[in-house]
């Protein structure tokens, strides 16, 4: 009973993910296929086999890293939204029809901050800077194009390529960053030493680098019209807590990759999403 009611309390609030030991009873998703298009984070392929076993959902590995029958792998490890090579998730996701699916997650964000806008955007809010950039829907590498004028321009191509299916956009969690500790290696000469003398340091890191991204891809999704899946309110993963939730920080002294715990949390948040959205309907 109590893990059943943590999980009723998840749906209806819809903040938090619940860490439940016992899987949900499955729901309509059983069945549906679902395609994961993104960066390393998607490819880790470390999150979607719970929501395999918690919801049922159809995934294939080798689609998602491999790709299958000639067709591009849904995620690349090192890979941008925008365009400027031809294992982006923009043109990748041009394969995505072939895959056949009823769910799409797109979790992708990892292009530079200052090449999500073209030059000269006036907006100031988030959605008036988006509704400035204009979709970008050409078939080639291009990397004069913007992340965000990229993004859109994969929703609409993947609305026209697979109309039948329902897709998500899915936001980023806070980092895991070292408070203290000296850059290494190549990142020596890129950052000052310590990167992150105190948490001041690491939340304006926070704000002028993540954070910017994950609002970018929510007002894209509001102005689809399509389910944002916040990951950085919904999971309760904080700058403070971070640790607990990512592996051991890089020589730039971050670290996005999440552990086993991270990934289930995703897990977790995603699932509570879904179900809460199809007890909504």
């Amino acid at each position: 009973m109590k893990h059943l009611a943590l999980a009723l309390l998840c749906l209806l609030s819809l903040t938090s993910c619940s860490e439940s030991e016992d899987a949900p009873q499955q729901p309509a998703t059983k069945g549906k296929k679902l395609i994961t298009i993104g960066d390393s984070m998607t490819a880790s392929c470390q999150w979607q086999p719970y929501l395999v076993d918690w919801l049922g959902i159809v995934w294939s590995k080798d689609e998602t890293i491999n790709g299958l029958n000639g067709h591009a792998p849904m995620a690349v490890g090192g890979s941008y939204v925008r365009p400027n090579k031809e294992n982006s998730a923009y043109l990748r996701a041009l394969d995505a029809k072939y895959y056949d699916p009823d769910i799409i997650i797109l979790y992708t964000m990892s292009d530079p901050s200052d090449l999500w806008l073209t030059k000269g955007n006036k907006g100031t809010t988030y959605d008036e800077k988006v509704a400035e950039e204009i979709p970008y829907r050409g078939r080639a590498f291009d990397p004069d194009i913007r992340a965000v004028s990229a993004y859109m321009g994969m929703i609409e191509n993947l609305q026209e390529d697979c109309p039948d299916a329902k897709i998500y956009l899915m936001g980023t969690m806070p980092a895991r960053c070292e408070i203290g500790m000296n850059p290494t290696g190549e990142f020596a000469a890129m950052y000052p030493s310590p990167r992150f003398p105190d948490m001041e340091a690491v939340k304006e890191f926070e704000a002028n680098e993540r954070w910017p991204k994950h609002e970018f891809v929510r007002a894209i999704a509001k102005r689809y019209g399509l389910p944002f899946i916040s990951l950085w309110e919904m999971s309760g993963i904080t700058d403070e807590n971070a640790a607990e939730y990512y592996g051991d920080v890089a020589g730039d002294c971050t670290q996005v990759h999440p552990n086993d715990k991270g990934n289930r949390r995703m897990a977790e948040c995603i699932r509570d999403f879904l179900l809460g959205e199809a007890q909504a309907q």
